[in-house]
This record gives structure tokens, sequence and C-alpha cells, in this order.
């Protein structure tokens, strides 16, 4: 059986949402651009595909991940390009992702959403 750290591994490399519970709970910052909390697994896929809306080559860049036991912490930066703007996005989250038997069962999502809203907005909306 692979270790939680192996899975979140997984996960990021390919997004493979099988490895999520059909019952999760994905908390992501309010005011991100796609909403800030979703209930189950296929809502999650449908937050996915928002962000894929917005962004060219939507990337989670993991650098660090801690193994606290049921819970993996991921120090990293999201990645992409706006497809309104052609402005890019790289951005530091800090990712903690909560375990059950083998499975991804809750993510609390952190960053500073102003920065993808810059990448977004027209240089009139949000200044520095």
């Amino acid at each position: 059986m692979k270790t939680n750290l192996e899975i979140i591994r997984e996960f990021y490399e390919t997004l493979n949402f099988e490895l999520v519970a059909p019952d999760v709970d994905w908390k992501v910052s309010d005011s991100f651009p796609a909403d800030s909390h979703y209930q189950g697994r296929k809502r999650v896929q449908e937050w996915a595909a928002e962000l894929a809306v917005q962004f060219h080559d939507w990337k989670n860049v993991p650098e660090q991940l801690l193994d606290t036991g049921d819970a993996i912490i991921a120090l990293g930066h999201y990645q992409g390009r706006s497809k309104v703007t052609g402005k890019p996005c790289n951005v530091p989250f800090s990712h903690i992702w909560f375990m059950k038997d083998g499975r991804i069962i809750r993510l609390n999502h952190h960053i500073n959403t102003l920065m993808p809203h810059r990448a977004i907005a027209p240089n009139e909306v949000l200044k520095n």
C-alpha cells in the first residue's frame, strides 16, 4: 500500500481524482478565482475545470512535502497564464491534505488571492 506522502505526490503529478474520497471536503482560500468550498469529488473536478477556463497551462508545483502522519503539508506555487490578459501567474501556496484509508478526505488551501486576480484582470481594474 502506498504511503500518504506517495499518494499526494501522485495526485500532484497526475491529478488522478480516484485518489480523492467521494465525499471529500475541499476548502479553497476565499476569493480564489473559483469559489471557496466544495463538497464531493465531482464538485472538485468541476472546480479544476473552472481553473482551466481561466488559465493556460495551470500547474500545481509542490516544492516541499511534509508528512505529519494523517496529514501532508505541501508548500509550493501555482503557475499559469491568464487566458484573458496573457499575464503570467506565479502564486505561492500551502496545502494541508488530510488522509484516511489511502484517500484524500480534506484539503485546506491557502494563498494570497490577489495575485491570481492581478493576472486575470485588465491593468486598470487592479493596480499594485
